[in-house]
């Protein structure tokens, strides 16, 4: 992402900045769509390079590799990144325990968990992927192989600064229960199935919801 143009292991190394540990990547189809990500955001603007990994084979050798001279390669839509803002989201995070529950609850085995975000600036949602379990591009890579068995543990992530979380915590207050809560639910899991290239379960009744929410 520094200039982009390939380069070595090495060369990514020596350019990291002052107390980096990891060596971050993303995958995608092609550098446009990794470009595009919502996750993207944030490592640009704090001068972080990340490897672009466009070919399905990467994430594999990625992992088989595991680390480059002591510092791990580390996906940007798995785990955690180990962000400064983690610390500003923990109380946060527990003045809205009771949200994200709720929304872990309807969502029920869609995710395996839902959490506020540490890695978004300006989007509202981002789907990523548990650090102990696979990738959700090695989930696509054995999908598009005709092999479903692998699937990720899905964690759906919130950005408390886009001024939808306050929307989302007054529908909330409103009931869990509340059929605009459930709407809100469904859009945001949805729309964060399509940021990582993937379609929702069911594309029409997104796209009536979406329609529904604009007539309002």
């Amino acid at each position: 992402s520094k200039d982009g143009k390939l380069c070595t292991i090495k060369e990514y190394v020596d350019r990291m900045k002052d107390g980096q540990q990891k060596i971050y990547y993303a995958t995608g189809k092609d550098k446009e769509a990794i470009e595009g990500l919502p996750q993207m955001e944030m490592l640009r603007d704090r001068g972080i390079e990340v490897l672009y990994m466009t070919d399905p084979v990467d994430e594999f050798a990625v992992e088989a590799i595991g680390e480059y001279e002591g510092h791990r390669f580390h996906s940007i839509s798995r785990g955690d990144l180990d962000l400064e803002e983690k610390k500003k989201n923990e109380e946060l995070a527990k003045d809205n325990e009771g949200l994200l529950k709720d929304m872990k609850e309807f969502l029920g085995d869609k995710v395996a968990d839902v959490r506020l975000s540490n890695r978004l600036k300006s989007g509202a949602v981002c789907l990523v992927a548990d650090a102990a379990g696979p990738s959700l591009a090695m989930e696509q890579a054995f999908a598009a192989a005709n092999n479903p068995m692998l699937k990720a543990r899905r964690i759906l992530e919130i950005n408390p600064q886009h001024e939808l979380f306050s929307k989302l915590t007054a529908v909330h207050d409103q009931g869990k229960d509340s059929q605009s809560f459930k709407d809100y639910c469904n859009l945001l899991y949805d729309q964060a199935l399509l940021l990582e290239g993937i379609m929702p379960d069911d594309p029409v009744a997104f796209a009536n919801k979406v329609a529904s929410l604009m007539a309002k």
